[in-house]
């Protein structure tokens, strides 16, 4: 019988081999993989932690719910004309106490509690803001004179390219938040001015026009105008003067101003019998003038200085000198 060891005699001891080897096959796999985890988890420690928001993803949002950077803090910036008064005031200050645009605008952005971007947004349309102002400028200084019969041609293109001006720099939204309230006064204004001015019309058709188109407007509109029209009405009467096209001063008890309070007629009235009242002196210290006209100079002096204290009270004599030196002044 022969000594020694064969698998093939012993197939249970070739099962019991393979097994061991397959032990230690995965015993090793296992092994590798336990160290390359802990080495990931090392790394992933030096990674910063975030915390993810759930909500941040859902079709439903397209939101971001936590800032991301410090453009998102703040408020959005919002067009309005106390925006465009805010503007006036930094031009102001920056002109008359030459503080730079920078810092004024930096402090109307921290005012009005705006984010980065709207702060950027904030720069860039008081920039456009402040070339429109000196466009503006400069059209005016080529605009209509006011001292006399105003030109109607001229007047409205002047309008027209004021007008044109604002689109030049303005998108629709902004020119709305900025100049509506503007842009209708002065429609409404020229149509009165051509009303005013219109030969063709009677006194009674104008009053009536006038009267119409002033009742189209709101009570904010109405306000603003009606101290204008008092003031050219009490001009014309004081003076005793008619208004361009009317043959006759302007009756403070009738027409567009028939809701002028009882008292402001009688101020008005009191102040035209002052002066009438005035007038009257000036005319008798004149014809006085002319009656001791035969004296010398001296002697001429001499009366004039006593009639003037006797006839007038110390201002009325430092009014009367003005008078005197001013011919203009005196009516005929």
């Amino acid at each position: 019988m022969k000594s020694g060891f064969s698998l093939s005699q012993n197939p249970r001891l070739w099962v019991g081999i393979l097994l061991l080897t397959l032990f230690i096959v995965l015993f090793t796999a296992s092994l590798m993989n336990k160290h390359q985890y802990q080495a990931e988890l090392l790394a992933y420690d030096k990674l910063p932690t975030v915390q993810h928001n759930s909500s941040l993803f859902t079709p439903e949002t397209t939101e971001i719910n936590e800032p991301i950077g410090t453009e998102k803090l703040g408020q959005p910036l919002l067009l309005s004309q106390a925006l465009r008064w805010d503007f006036d005031d930094i031009i102001l200050q920056h002109q008359d106490k030459a503080t730079s645009l920078e810092n004024l605008l930096s402090t109307l952005a921290s005012k009005l509690d705006l984010s980065a971007d709207a702060h950027a947004k904030l720069a860039a349309l008081f920039q456009r803001y402040r070339n429109y102002k000196i466009a503006i400028s400069s059209l005016k200084d080529a605009s209509p004179a006011i001292d006399g019969d105003i030109d109607l041609t001229m007047t409205f293109d002047f309008i027209e390219q004021a007008h044109l001006l604002q689109q030049s720099y303005f998108s629709e939204l902004e020119i709305d938040a900025f100049f509506a309230k503007d842009n209708k006064y002065d429609q409404q204004a020229f149509e009165r001015l051509r009303i005013r001015q219109d030969s063709s019309l009677t006194i009674e058709q104008k009053t009536e026009l006038l009267a119409h188109q002033i009742s189209q407007l709101d009570e904010e509109e109405r306000q603003a105008i009606t101290p204008t029209l008092m003031a050219n009405d009490i001009s014309a009467y004081l003076e005793g003067t008619p208004k361009h096209g009317e043959a006759s001063p302007p009756n403070l008890t009738t027409g567009i101003n028939a809701e002028m309070s009882q008292e402001v007629i009688e101020r008005v009235q009191a102040t035209q019998n002052t002066n009438l009242n005035w007038q009257h002196k000036i005319t008798l210290y004149q014809e006085y003038q002319q009656q001791i006209a035969n004296l010398s100079d001296t002697e001429q002096q001499q009366a004039l200085a006593q009639y003037q204290q006797q006839q007038f009270t110390l201002n009325e004599q430092k009014r009367l000198t003005v008078f005197l030196n001013h011919p203009e002044l005196i009516k005929p």
